[in-house]
């Protein structure tokens, strides 16, 4: 496996790479009602105050601030497909050379957030009105945020911010003590990259055990044939997709996962989800393959 601490020396991460940011906040419209809480432990007739907490939903039988979770969802997965782990605060790392493809997708998402949330915030006023009905008796106007404050119950922000330089260093820091700190950042680096590629490689392996379980053909319990069973499109796209972000993200030119890599494309070899689903010769051709793969290299 490729020495991690001279491939960074080599290929310069700080310059080939950056670390990304995500949050973003959607307005929960949950609110704790003690006194549904407290009549709900008196009737069970439990000894303990807190024995139940009822949650009420300021927004219930609505649909809206679901739907802009659900952008923020997508968005998320979509981040976490398209860069690795850096950092236990929930810092990603990106190479460059993925950079402006994930960030026009970001910006689609953003706005489509922004559209959604202008539109909830537009009819807000009037659904305080509508939920007193859908509340009932548990209704309670003084919980609601105040019009001219709800916007600020959502937030979509990401950034992309410079993996440090293990070259920058303050002047007036004493040269042992830069030798010290530039050791320290390197180890950390190392560490990191580490991670980052374990977690493409796992990303890798996963998906190869996914493929070598549904490719195999079953006996039809009625006729008696082999029959291939069912399985996504994604099987196939998935492992396509996984080249192109190996071949982004492997920029300390681990042979490893080069090589995975091209074996990967040359086992697929242009095929598709249909052509694996027909073609029983192919299936099994690439079923070796991928089975050969995962004894290679013991994922």
């Amino acid at each position: 496996m490729t020495n991690t601490t001279h491939a960074i020396k080599a290929y310069g991460i700080d310059e080939a790479t950056m670390v990304m940011e995500f949050n973003a906040s959607v307005w929960t419209a949950r609110k704790l009602d003690r006194t549904v809480s407290a009549e709900v432990v008196e009737s069970k007739g439990a000894a303990s105050k807190g024995a139940a907490r009822v949650n009420k939903s300021l927004m219930a039988g609505r649909t809206e601030l679901e739907d802009i979770q659900a952008v923020v969802g997508a968005a998320r997965t979509y981040v976490y497909g398209n860069t690795a782990p850096w950092s236990d605060a929930g810092q990603r790392w990106i190479p460059t050379a993925r950079l402006m493809k994930v960030d026009k997708r970001m910006q689609e998402f953003r706005a489509e957030f922004d559209a959604q949330v202008e539109a909830f915030v537009a009819i807000y006023p009037t659904l305080i009105t509508a939920q007193a009905m859908a509340l009932g008796a548990m209704f309670n106007r003084s919980e609601f945020p105040q019009v001219q404050e709800i916007r600020r119950k959502f937030a979509f922000n990401y950034d992309f911010i410079p993996v440090p330089s293990t070259k920058d260093f303050r002047v007036d820091i004493p040269a042992d003590a830069q030798a010290d700190l530039r050791e320290r950042l390197e180890g950390a680096m190392n560490r990191r990259m580490e991670n980052a590629l374990g977690d493409i490689r796992k990303q890798l392996g996963d998906h190869l055990k996914r493929m070598a379980e549904r490719l195999v053909s079953v006996k039809d319990d009625k006729t008696g044939e082999m029959k291939q069973q069912r399985f996504h499109d994604t099987l196939v796209t998935s492992a396509y997709d996984l080249c192109d972000l190996i071949k982004d993200f492997n920029v300390t030119g681990d042979k490893d996962l080069s090589d995975m890599r091209t074996k990967l494309e040359n086992v697929l070899s242009g095929a598709t989800a249909e052509t694996l689903r027909n073609d029983y010769g192919r299936r099994e051709e690439v079923l070796v393959e991928v089975k050969s793969m995962l004894d290679a290299w013991a994922f």
